[in-house]
This record gives structure tokens, sequence and C-alpha cells, in this order.
């Protein structure tokens, strides 16, 4: 019995360290056809006329977000974003793989946000969803 539980203890601390191993190794988030596998947060903040911050990581994965600084607001209405002034605050979050969600809050001279989730094209540029 002693010598069964021994080996049932062992089977389960195995377990134990390959399960998170084999969890990581398929996390790969599924790219839908037509998507890019990889997505550059700057090149995302370019399209939409914002400047964004030195990042460690270039890479804009699913489920992750950036917030920038309005620099060129006449790009937004090729989105169908109202225009906002330089300086608004843009925050951008990656919703799916093939989805992005833009926010854009000023407080002058006015108060004012507009908002829209835009679509990602096979060269990683950005669409205005209909």
């Amino acid at each position: 019995m002693t010598r069964m539980l021994s080996h049932l203890g062992a089977l389960a601390f195995a377990a134990c360290l390959t399960i998170p191993a084999l969890a990581s190794a398929g996390a790969q988030e599924p790219t839908p056809q037509g998507t890019p596998a990889f997505v550059s947060a700057k090149a995302i903040a370019e399209q939409l006329g914002a400047r964004i911050q030195p990042r460690d990581e270039d890479e804009f994965h699913v489920g992750t977000s950036f917030t920038a600084v309005l620099g060129a607001p006449e790009k937004l209405s090729a989105f169908g974003l109202k225009e906002m002034h330089a300086g608004a605050r843009v925050t951008v979050a990656r919703i799916a793989p093939d989805k992005i969600r833009v926010e854009i809050d000023e407080m002058d001279p006015v108060p004012a946000n507009t908002g829209a989730t835009l679509k990602l094209d096979s060269k990683g540029s950005l669409v205005a969803v209909k």
C-alpha cells in the first residue's frame, strides 16, 4: 500500500511539472486567415497619428493595450473617427487577432471622446469596419 501511494505521488508530481509546459507550448494565439502573425504597436500608433512611448517589446499581442498621445489628428478621419485635437489621449487595445479597439479622449478645449473597433488586414494595416 505504501509503495502504491509513493508511485501515485511521483506520478502526481510529474504531472504537475509537465502540464504547465504543455499548456505554454500550445498557447500560440490562433490567427484567422489573412491576419498577420506579427503586429507592431508602433506601426498601429503611426497609422492612427499617435506617438507612443518606447517599449521593450514592439509586438502587439491579443489582450494587450497601450496609451499614446495624438500628434496628427487628421489621420483619424480615414477610420471614421471624429477629429480630435493634438495632445488627446489615445488608448489602443488588441481585442482579437484581427480587431483593434481605439478610444480617444481629450479635455481641452472641451471634454470629448470618440472610439471605434477597427480590423487588421493581412498586411497589418488598420481598416474601418462598416
